[in-house]
């Protein structure tokens, strides 16, 4: 199977997050005795093509027909697969919803969300990193990764 090339790629030519990711999922996927199948990198290659935090029926419903069209299954399965892997992060917002990101080549960071709007706020601070860092090592533990999202609401700015 061909790395990234082809009719159905969605991915910009000048980002080369999924060049170097796609092989490494690939490997995963080896490692778990599952199927690498051009429906996967369909999705992986949509996942790596989007900049914002989406839901899973949001990704099924594009998906959802046309030349590249991929099942709602298998874009759940897919998506599963890639946050065991690391290629994603799962958000959950106060409701039952759960939304994606893909977090491969990106800086760590966090998420405050909008009560009132549903807006994802990105944020990173060097000072929680640093102690997170701090607390890991006083305790001999090895972070995989870590997720902090803070719900509230912005302040409405008066004029």
């Amino acid at each position: 199977m061909s790395s990234g090339e082809g009719k159905f790629s969605q991915v910009p030519e000048d980002d080369q997050s999924f060049q170097e990711a796609w092989p490494l999922f690939v490997d995963f996927l080896k490692g778990k005795d599952s199927r690498i199948t051009q429906a996967r990198q369909i999705v992986f290659e949509r996942v790596f093509a989007r900049h914002d935090h989406f839901r899973a029926d949001d990704l099924a419903a594009e998906l959802a027909s046309g030349e590249n069209h991929v099942s709602r299954g298998t874009v759940y399965r897919t998506l599963d697969l890639m946050t065991e892997a690391g290629f994603v992060q799962k958000i959950r917002d106060d409701d039952v919803h759960a939304h994606y990101e893909h977090i491969y080549g990106h800086g760590r960071h966090d998420h405050l969300i909008c009560e009132k709007t549903g807006e994802f706020i990105e944020f990173s601070s060097p000072v929680i990193s640093d102690e997170l860092d701090r607390i890991c090592r006083e305790h001999g533990f090895t972070e995989r990764f870590h997720r902090i999202v803070v719900f509230g609401a912005r302040e409405d700015k008066k004029k």
